[in-house]
């Protein structure tokens, strides 16, 4: 490895060698996601917030989560790079918005991947391994940092392996539900109850729509297929793919979810347990399977950990080619190994802001992310009234019945705002601190970037640049010259 680097000078190519099938990307894509993971640690919070509303929540929920993943996927298909959703929303509003969302996703992407980190250690206590999270995320970083530096088929198919055990974990929950539904089973669902300072009482509709944006934010990310386009031997298929792991995806944790609500004993007793997954399970399960199912979560943190580094090193590659930042530091992230492709200082980079994550409060990465959600949306719902506009957007794949839902996402985007502001304690400040992220992002691109001699144009690979209207082109691609990335 270490002589791979070395001969990863300037005068290696700085581009991925298309090698990812249809098949690939989606395993990767639906591994950064992470059902699982969504679910085990992020579901048990929104069971616990809506009760047996819960069920509605992620059934409406996915409806609304449809109409952003359709918005996120034209934009994608019409400038499917590595650059994420930023180089797509940058290609069809301005410079300036792919700027400001690029600088804004570099504060998210340690804090992400810092919290998966801790939440295998929770998962590993009824093994006996006694490490404390801090420790358990460090090793993970560590050991995700450098298989990240594989290949990307040795990846997939590492992460493909994880992921069967991942949906095996996922099935097993809503399988036993299924078998053991109970007699009230309708009424759970339909008639919603959740606890209330103690008190079993009906969840109100402020209560599941609360839970409702919460399972929004554990069905979405399928646009993360993107970070993984430029590896693709058919790029251009990048849009119906997000909409294939979408589905995967609302399959894999709505159903779980029911099963839980309407196959539980004691419902009740799971809702108010700090983790009603396990609660649920146990019901059911002796101890010895449930410490394999612990395991089987445990992998599933594991796997997404390992498939966010490889997408987020691709996208911090893409952050270099387009000279985000100094010129120096811009070339040494667009530095590949030889051998396998890795973008090796993007990730060294990425893993060191990982581990420095792990210093920052709880409460403050949660901050980091809730209002991150919202703040993307607006920019998906701009981005297609604006592409379509310019013509930049719409060919490779379209919205459903335009303009109708872009104006829904506006719609989305209201309610989202709405529900964060009646949650006080987290939804406001969440809000509050993700627009302070992006307007600081807005303000590098506008006394930073845009002041650089020449300015500041975002780049994207070569090929698919060649793909877009001449003038689009001239826009996007600054001329060849010794600032090229190539």
């Amino acid at each position: 490895m270490l002589a791979d680097l070395d001969q990863a000078d300037d005068a290696a190519p700085r581009r991925f060698h298309r090698s990812l099938s249809s098949v690939g990307v989606v395993i990767l894509t639906l591994s950064v996601l992470s059902p699982g993971l969504s679910i085990f640690v992020g579901g048990g919070t929104i069971l616990q917030q809506a009760g047996t509303g819960a069920a509605i929540a992620f059934l409406a929920g996915a409806l609304v989560c449809y109409c952003q993943t359709a918005l996120a996927a034209e934009l994608g298909a019409a400038y499917p790079t590595a650059g994420y959703d930023y180089a797509a929303i940058g290609h069809a509003i301005g410079d300036w918005a792919g700027a400001t969302t690029y600088i804004a996703g570099l504060a998210i992407f340690p804090v992400f991947l810092n919290l998966a980190g801790l939440g295998i250690a929770i998962y590993l206590r009824p093994l006996g391994i006694p490490y404390d999270p801090n420790s358990v995320a460090v090793i993970t970083i560590v050991m995700v940092t450098g298989l990240a530096m594989l290949n990307i088929r040795t990846n997939e198919l590492l992460t493909g392996l994880f992921l069967l055990i991942e949906f095996a974990a996922l099935a097993l929950v809503a399988g036993i539900g299924a078998w053991h539904i109970q007699p009230d089973a309708a009424a759970r669902v339909l008639e919603p109850m959740h606890f209330d300072n103690g008190l079993w009482v009906a969840a109100s509709v402020g209560v599941i729509g609360i839970g409702l944006n919460s399972a929004c934010w554990a069905m979405g990310g399928a646009s993360q297929a993107l970070m993984f386009s430029e590896d693709m031997t058919r790029p251009a298929a990048i849009g119906r793919i997000i909409l294939v792991v979408f589905l995967l995806a609302v399959v894999a944790e709505t159903t779980p979810v029911i099963g839980t609500i309407v196959g539980a004993r004691d419902v009740r007793a799971v809702l108010i347990s700090d983790a009603p997954f396990e609660a649920f399970l146990r019901q059911y399960l002796p101890d010895p399977a449930l410490k394999l199912v612990s395991l089987a979560i445990a992998i599933a943190i594991f796997n997404t950990c390992l498939a966010s580094f490889v997408g987020c090193g691709r996208t911090v590659f893409s952050m270099g080619r387009t000279e985000l930042f100094p010129l120096p530091i811009s070339r040494a992230m667009t530095r590949l190994t030889r051998r396998t492709d890795a973008p090796w200082v993007a990730l060294l980079c990425l893993g060191a802001a990982t581990l420095l994550a792990t210093y920052i409060p709880l409460t403050a990465k949660v901050l980091l992310l809730s209002g991150n959600v919202t703040m993307i949306t607006i920019f998906y719902v701009w981005g297609v009234y604006r592409g379509r506009r310019r013509g930049l957007t719409g060919e490779r794949y379209r919205t459903p019945l335009f303009p109708l839902f872009p104006a829904l996402g506006v719609a989305i985007v209201i309610g989202q705002i709405i529900v964060l502001w009646i949650d006080a304690e987290t939804g406001r400040k969440s809000l509050f601190v993700s627009a302070s992220i992006y307007l600081l992002a807005f303000c590098y691109y506008q006394f930073g970037l845009k002041r650089r001699r020449g300015g500041w144009r975002l780049r994207g690979p070569d090929d698919i640049a060649a793909h877009i209207e001449p003038q689009t082109a001239a826009e996007i691609s600054p001329p060849a010259g010794p600032r090229s990335s190539r």
